[in-house]
């Protein structure tokens, strides 16, 4: 019985690290869109810029309350998921497409690395 639980184990585990690992290795681009002008698409396909975009992604804080937003500036898509971006030189606001009744604030960090990418 103790074979049996051992042997499940390690191929559940096996199966969430391979998960995983296909997962990682799908992101191979980021898309930045301009909303509402003239200026190009940019795509983005350098892991660490693509990272430095999940990070700040990742580390943006929730804010309370339902939200009513203006037309955002950028369309950003990571890999499945699709985001509309708000940013200035002091501010900057995410929001999941999928989600349009919650904002994420970028902490200052990215905000700062998000704008160097714009330029």
């Amino acid at each position: 019985m103790k074979k049996i639980s051992l042997v499940l184990s390690i191929v559940l585990l096996s199966i969430g690290l391979i998960g995983c690992q296909q997962n990682s290795e799908s992101l191979e681009k980021v898309t930045i869109d301009p909303m509402g002008s003239n200026s190009e698409t940019l795509v983005i396909e350098d892991a660490k810029t693509i990272e430095i975009i999940k990070e700040a992604v990742g580390k943006a804080e929730k804010q309370p309350g339902i939200v009513d937003m203006a037309d955002p500036e950028y369309k950003i898509e990571i890999g499945e998921e699709t985001y509309f971006l708000w940013i200035d030189v002091k501010s900057g606001t995410i929001m999941n497409t999928e989600d349009t009744h919650t904002i994420y604030s970028l902490s200052n960090n990215s905000i700062k690395q998000v704008n160097e990418l714009l330029k």
